[in-house]
């Protein structure tokens, strides 16, 4: 059974920032371009996860409503899901205490700020995610090194980036061709949630990163490529084909350099973090 054995660590300011997003993140959850992205990320994932006996230990970083951590909790995994919003926070115990008995005891939502972990989380777990959190945070380095930090030596990290070349992707498919243009060049942009100043990164950059923490990525996809523009659309007849699609183009070039998400995965050296 996971529990929380560490004080709630301060927020420092990020609940407001995101805070703003976090009913139109809701409003979103189950339309297409959501299961999409959560199916995409758990199976990719799936395919990578260290086969062991026994569970492993796994941090969620910014565990949103706790669709992942879930997904894992039900495979036998002890989950700790952390995220600054209170309001998501929530909605993932509400999800929670729908699972049966065995799957609750497995998981652990606390409120922290993964750029402020205190030191009993050095090193504690075997596989650490960070899903579409890295692009708000003050830089791609900072919050690789935290993610790092975390991970016990040889352990899996999973992470989630928006990925530069799908800004222009997105306003070109929908039209937008000026925002297209502009977006050739940019590095931020304003995303759905209504958040401003919103990093993009090249995949390049996350696997340079990640290599300069002491890990190395072993797997990289894409995610949403031809979905990423839809509107509010529900999973409805041919669903399976449409993310049969979704699934191919994230791992054949060059269709997942082109879309909205890049999924790094990869393995933190033995020997880093002192060891």
């Amino acid at each position: 059974m996971v529990t929380a054995s560490w004080p709630t660590v301060s927020p420092m300011g990020a609940e407001e920032k995101f805070g703003r997003g976090a009913d139109e993140w809701l409003s979103g959850l189950g339309l297409v371009r959501d299961a999409v992205r959560q199916e995409l990320v758990h199976r990719q994932l799936l395919a990578h996860l260290p086969q062991v006996e026994g569970p492993l230990r796994v941090l969620d970083a910014g565990c949103g409503q706790g669709t992942q951590a879930i997904a894992l909790a039900r495979l036998g995994h002890e989950v700790v899901g952390l995220d600054v919003s209170g309001k998501l926070l929530h909605e993932a115990r509400r999800s929670a205490a729908e699972e049966p008995t065995t799957v609750r005891r497995r998981l652990c939502f606390v409120s922290g700020d993964l750029l402020a972990l205190g030191d009993e989380h050095t090193g504690s777990y075997d596989v650490v995610c960070c899903h579409g959190v890295a692009m708000y945070l003050p830089s791609l380095d900072e919050a690789i090194a935290a993610l790092c930090a975390t991970c016990r030596p040889d352990g899996l990290l999973s992470v989630l980036t928006r990925n530069r070349a799908g800004i222009a992707m997105r306003a070109g498919m929908t039209g937008d061709w000026v925002g297209a243009i502009e977006a050739f060049d940019a590095r931020h942009y304003r995303n759905r949630l209504g958040i401003e100043a919103v990093r993009a990164d090249e995949p390049e950059e996350v696997q340079a990163a990640l290599t300069g923490r002491g890990a190395y990525a072993v797997a990289w996809y894409g995610v949403r490529l031809f979905t990423d523009h839809w509107g509010p659309e529900r999973p409805g007849p041919g669903f399976a084909e449409l993310l049969a699609a979704e699934e191919e183009a994230g791992r054949r070039d060059p269709y997942r350099s082109l879309a909205a998400l890049t999924h790094t995965i990869a393995r933190l050296n033995g020997r880093a973090n002192g060891h």
